[in-house]
């Protein structure tokens, strides 16, 4: 199990190197998950501020990459949406 310990590392690491490649592997999985135009709602927790008013986002998939957008709409966490061509904003 020594792949284990290596992810619990990467995992429990500050160094900001780690945090992106712990993201882009988070953000290949969804795109492994997510159908075309397939997203989820997604709640930002106080820990997450995004500098603006946003409570809650979507992450969905559009051409084969991640987006995340603002949730205008008063959806669940969790819910299920299909998006379309994602706005110029989106990221």
């Amino acid at each position: 199990m020594e792949n284990n310990n290596e992810l619990n590392e990467l995992q429990d690491s500050k160094n900001p190197q780690d945090t992106l490649t712990s993201s882009l592997i988070l953000a290949r999985a969804l795109s492994l998950i997510l159908q075309e135009n397939q997203g989820i709602v997604v709640d930002l927790l106080n820990n997450l501020d995004l500098g603006d008013d946003t409570s809650k986002v979507i992450v969905f998939k559009f051409q084969e990459q991640i987006h995340i957008y603002k949730c205008e709409e008063d959806l669940a966490e969790g819910t299920a949406v299909m998006m379309g061509e994602p706005p110029m904003d989106s990221e």
